[in-house]
């Protein structure tokens, strides 16, 4: 057990880590994109790939329906996680580190993102009450977020001409010895070393990191595995709680730093398009790979015989509703304290739920 718990750990460790470069590299590709468009499009679909990489290794490593839970259950927890954490731990933050009380919302990207997410949870929701994860399903997930992206440059890519010159990015010089860079895993220092960024280095850098997270990933998908049964609890609520927290750390670095820079459009919007790119992608892409290759039509979430589909069919309903309340107290007013401790008690109650479900 001691084992599995300090691979989780560090497993952990390498997507939290590999995960700065990862942003450094993905900020300076993305440097002239609009506020409000970079959130929940290139930084929602780079800070997302561990999800989709568990998802994917959870379905082709275990199989079936039970692989489709574990998987399933990471994309659950990353997305509640999203919403309610993300936005209200980078608001507490800067609240202590700058002094600001309130966290300016963006009403209408709250309401278009908000609805595109609730949205394709619904989608999800009764394709799952119908029975199952069919191809079709699949595929209409996936291209919901093919139109989520269409709507998201065609309403947010205006720009004043004054905008559109070139942002120049500051990349911070790392004059920490050769050795501790390794050991701190800052892939975008090693590559650098000091020297200006490049869009080939960024490229680089963005591929090296991807191998380390997918790695990392995999780690996390098999000692989360054994320690779900030297524990003899769920794997559904293991995954739901470890995975999920594990693998939303890219987009908690990226909205804090966001949020840091004043940012506040982008803060929210990648919480809010990882969870569309995590529904539509996340399950949609690895459950239609795996029905092509196994020559099936659907993953069963009816039959009697296992236990996570009742799991599956109450988390996905329990996740639509606090999506919706989240969203709307997002709505209603800006972030301050009291509403940040709200959203964190309304996460640790579904997090409550889910334990007693499994």
């Amino acid at each position: 057990m001691i084992i599995s718990f300090l691979l989780v750990c560090l497993s952990t460790y390498l997507i939290w880590k590999v995960s700065a470069s990862f942003d450094v590299a993905s900020s300076y590709l993305t440097r002239n994109l609009n506020e409000g468009i970079k959130g929940p499009t290139v930084n929602a679909i780079a800070s997302s790939l561990p999800e989709l990489l568990i998802s994917f290794f959870f379905l082709f490593y275990i199989g079936d329906v039970q692989g489709f839970s574990a998987g399933y259950a990471t994309i659950i927890g990353s997305s509640i996680f999203n919403i309610a954490i993300i936005p209200t731990i980078s608001f507490l933050i800067i609240y202590y580190q700058k002094g600001i009380d309130l966290f300016p919302t963006d009403k209408k990207i709250i309401e278009q993102d908000g609805f595109f997410l609730i949205l394709t949870e619904m989608a999800l929701l009764v394709g799952l009450y119908l029975g199952g994860i069919s191809i079709t399903l699949s595929i209409v997930l996936i291209l919901l977020y093919c139109l989520y992206i269409v709507l998201v440059f065609k309403k947010r890519s205006k720009k004043h001409e004054e905008e559109i010159e070139t942002e120049e990015i500051e990349i911070a010089k790392n004059t920490s010895p050769f050795f501790k860079k390794i050991l701190d895993l800052d892939i975008a220092s090693l590559i650098l070393r000091n020297r200006k960024m490049t869009s080939l280095k960024a490229v680089v850098i963005l591929l090296i990191s991807l191998a380390i997270i997918s790695s990392a990933c995999k780690l996390l998908v098999s000692s989360s595995e054994h320690l779900s049964i030297q524990l003899n609890i769920n794997l559904f609520f293991i995954t739901f709680l470890i995975a999920a927290v594990a693998s939303s750390i890219p987009d908690t670095i990226l909205s804090i730093q966001d949020a840091k820079n004043k940012k506040y459009k982008d803060a929210f919007s990648n919480a809010y398009g990882s969870n569309i790119f995590d529904i539509c992608i996340g399950i949609g892409l690895p459950v239609l790979v795996y029905l092509l290759i196994n020559g099936i039509d659907e993953i069963s979430t009816q039959s009697s015989a296992s236990s996570s589909n009742d799991i599956i069919l109450s988390s996905s309903i329990l996740l639509v509703l606090f999506s919706i309340l989240i969203t709307l107290i997002y709505w209603l007013k800006p972030v301050n304290k009291s509403r940040s401790i709200l959203i964190i008690s309304l996460y640790l109650i579904f997090l409550g739920i889910i334990f007693f479900k499994s």
